[in-house]
């Protein structure tokens, strides 16, 4: 069963949020990056804090323009609205659990003396846009045991498990706090503004024609910036991304079986029905045809 990340126009993930109830989502099950089209979840951010676990092989990751090998028991956080993608290593297979959360879990209101001393400086002032934590160097050894904590109390059924969840992850952003108040705040990488702006027009517009400099003028780049800073962010090329893109498109309508393949291409913007196949060949690893069976 291939799965996908639900991205909409903006490139914002959407089913991540959990309810106002209680602002936390996943960290329950496993995924496993061979699942996905392509082997890799696609780049995406959204509003919530993230915490990764990878619970069995390896995997890359990336966030922002930084990439880094997570192997068994290592973990990444992501900060809200960093742009972040995986891909498998060597083809094998990797078994990772992300859990999002607003860090209203941690600020208990708008405007606390919490949120305005300890959340919103992480999230403002561009202290600690991601942190790689690993299981062989012992500085991270402590943050790493509250990160098991957090999803040990996930996990398990026990009364009381709300509350123990908001102590773990208060004492994690109690911990990522000090490492962060030892950095330098920096200006914000303009190019995260205009890959995501980039990413956006791709989303609106991947039906039609798109150019490189189509491209690269709604972000108010050279093409030649444009491409190095796409790649940079994202790991893609900006038609790489694209066609990816277009394969994500078409797979409802593949599963629908309402279209012919050739029809199919045509909607989400290929050129032609022999093109689309060799495209969603690279990405999925089967024909459109084949997937269609399987998934109907």
């Amino acid at each position: 069963m291939i799965h996908r990340l639900e991205i909409d126009k903006n490139g914002l993930e959407l089913g991540t949020r959990g309810d106002w109830a209680f602002p936390v989502a996943g960290g329950f099950k496993t995924a496993n990056i061979l699942d996905y089209e392509g082997e890799r979840f696609e780049c995406h951010f959204h509003a919530e804090t993230e915490l990764t676990l990878v619970e069995a092989g390896e995997m890359y990751y990336q966030a922002n323009d930084r990439v880094e090998l997570l192997r068994e028991g290592d973990a990444v956080f992501v900060n809200c609205n960093v742009i972040h993608a995986g891909w498998q290593c060597n083809g094998a297979d990797c078994w990772y659990s992300p859990l999002n959360f607003s860090t209203v879990m941690v600020s208990g209101h708008e405007n606390s003396l919490i949120e305005q001393r300890f959340v919103r400086p992480l999230l403002e002032e561009h202290l600690l846009p991601m942190l790689f934590l690993h299981r062989d160097r012992a500085e991270d050894a402590p943050l790493l045991a509250v990160v098991d904590e957090i999803y040990r109390v996930r996990r398990e059924k026990k009364e009381g498990r709300e509350l123990l969840l908001k102590a773990a992850l208060c004492r994690f952003w109690y911990q990522i706090y000090q490492i962060a108040r030892q950095r330098e705040s920096v200006l914000p990488d303009r190019g995260t503004t205009a890959v995501k702006a980039a990413i956006r027009f791709m989303e609106e517009h991947y039906t039609e024609h798109l150019t490189l400099a189509r491209l690269s003028a709604t972000c108010g780049l050279s093409r030649s910036e444009f491409c190095r800073t796409f790649h940079r962010l994202t790991g893609r090329t900006p038609f790489h991304y694209l066609q990816h893109l277009r394969v994500r498109r078409s797979l409802p309508l593949l599963e629908k079986g309402e279209l012919s393949v050739t029809e199919i291409a045509s909607r989400v913007g290929f050129s032609g029905g022999s093109y689309y196949a060799e495209i969603f060949r690279r990405f999925v690893g089967t024909s459109p045809l084949d997937y269609r069976r399987q998934n109907k």
